[in-house]
């Protein structure tokens, strides 16, 4: 009995050991609170330092620097013991390659069964075809005051900023200047100064200003009668009405990776909307993005076999998004933004999913060590196995759409009329797995921006 016991204590301890062991294929973040406080709350910041070793990868290191933390999410941070974070640095850095800002992002991904891979993916194919902005993610290994954490993705907080959602930061209870910029989220959780509305369709939306987050009387009678007056066009009948408050690129855009993604929450909450300061009697439009939370993509192959539109007997109340489908206008953009993603991305889509599965595969393991049984979470041991089921997905459902909309249309232009720079056209090329332009010798993005190729 005795050597039992010194037995099963000697596999606690061997498991212990192996689980605070990082990889070494990963970078690993090391965290460091101040009297080694627990970060317990989403409300309040506890401080601390921060530091990032590289270990076998080709990012810079990030010496310690002082920074806040505290939790993140809703249903992420209140159902799973796996928790995700805020970071806030005391000064600008630059982390893994990203561009400098004070604000980050720890995602733990506890609840996606299929690898991780759920929310990367909707951000490599928004890179794909072109969304203005999309979140850049790092895959990392993550310790707490000495405590390994496990696998988790360190992430751009969606916010404005030069390198972000890149518009005109106004202040909070300003009373000049408010046409610009807001970025707000149709949201799915009651907050203190939501602005509600009644959809067309008769459905309640909930709309949570973001930046500015704390409103004026002039403010915020800009706002409701912005998202009422959108609200108006989208259900009425002037197409012009409707496209000269909303950029029709980024809708459809927008829309096709949330298809793609066969997110069934998709314009429930999480959906971010934005627009910039209008300037010379010009009106900036608004406009959907940035993508970012994918929790429930793929969900409803699980119990639904026959494949449909997202906004089709949802799970979740969807705004918007299948009156903006009725238009003629939306959907002949989709079929060139189809036609775009189905010829010239798919493939380096794929490739890519794949590198970012092949990179977790022995992380995943130790955090199945760290977490496995723990309140709700998804084991993904295997990525092998969890990629392939990932692609179970996602191949049915691009078949599925190109028995819907064919090949698409091949566009003849390209980008935003507005961007002087705008190649009117030019030869497609891939780089990096993101789709540009080669135009008289110079590469534009979509938006006919000379591109930077940094990620």
């Amino acid at each position: 009995m005795r050597k039992l016991i010194c037995l099963s204590t000697l596999f606690l301890v061997l498991c212990t050991s192996f689980a605070a062991i990082p990889t070494n294929t990963l970078p690993v973040v090391y965290i460091t609170t101040t009297n080694n406080q627990a970060i317990n709350s989403k409300e309040t910041y506890v401080t601390g330092t921060l530091r990032i070793d590289p270990k076998n990868t080709s990012y810079p290191a990030l010496t310690e620097v002082t920074a806040q933390f505290k939790g993140r999410g809703n249903w992420t941070w209140n159902g799973f013991d796996k928790k995700p974070y805020r970071i806030k640095f005391d000064a600008k850095q630059t982390v893994l390659g990203m561009p400098k800002n004070r604000h980050w992002c720890l995602l733990a991904y506890a609840d996606d069964y299929l690898g991780y891979l759920k929310g990367p993916a909707g951000f490599i194919i928004s890179e794909a075809i072109g969304l203005r902005w999309t979140p850049r993610i790092r895959p990392v290994e993550l310790f707490i005051n000495n405590q390994y954490q496990g696998l988790y993705f360190l992430t751009e907080h969606v916010r404005i900023g030069s390198n972000r959602v890149n518009i005109t930061e106004q202040e909070d209870n300003a009373t000049d200047n408010v046409t610009g910029g807001w970025l707000v989220e149709i949201d799915n959780y009651a907050e203190e100064n939501n602005i509600t509305f009644t959809e067309g369709n008769g459905e309640n939306v909930m709309v949570t200003p973001k930046e500015p987050e704390i409103l004026s009387s002039t403010q915020r009678t800009y706002i409701e009668n912005q998202l009422y007056g959108l609200n108006d066009a989208i259900y009425g009948a002037s197409a012009e009405d409707l496209w000269n408050r909303l950029d029709l690129d980024e809708a459809v855009k927008y829309y096709l990776v949330q298809e793609i993604m066969d997110d069934c929450e998709a314009y429930h909450g999480s959906c971010f909307l934005y627009k910039d300061r209008d300037t010379n009697g010009q009106v900036d439009k608004w406009k959907f993005g940035p993508v970012w939370d994918f929790g429930n993509a793929y969900d409803r192959s699980r119990n639904c076999p026959d494949h449909q539109w997202i906004y089709v007997e949802p799970q979740f109340s969807q705004h918007w998004v299948g009156q903006l489908a009725s238009w003629p206008e939306f959907q002949a953009k989709l079929q060139e933004y189809w036609w775009i993603y189905y010829h010239h991305c798919n493939d380096s889509v794929i490739a890519r999913i794949n590198a970012f599965a092949n990179s977790l595969k022995e992380a995943a393991k130790n955090d199945a060590q760290r977490w496995n049984g723990t309140q709700n979470y998804c084991e993904n041991r295997d990525m092998t196995e969890k990629t392939a089921k990932f692609f179970r997905r996602y191949n049915p459902r691009m078949e599925w759409l190109l028995e819907q909309w064919g090949e698409g249309t091949q566009p003849a232009t390209w980008g935003i009329d507005e961007v002087k720079e705008k190649p009117s056209r030019g030869q497609i090329i891939l780089r990096d797995g993101q789709l540009f332009i080669e135009h008289n010798g110079t590469i534009y993005d979509l938006l006919g921006r000379p591109a930077r190729y940094a990620n």
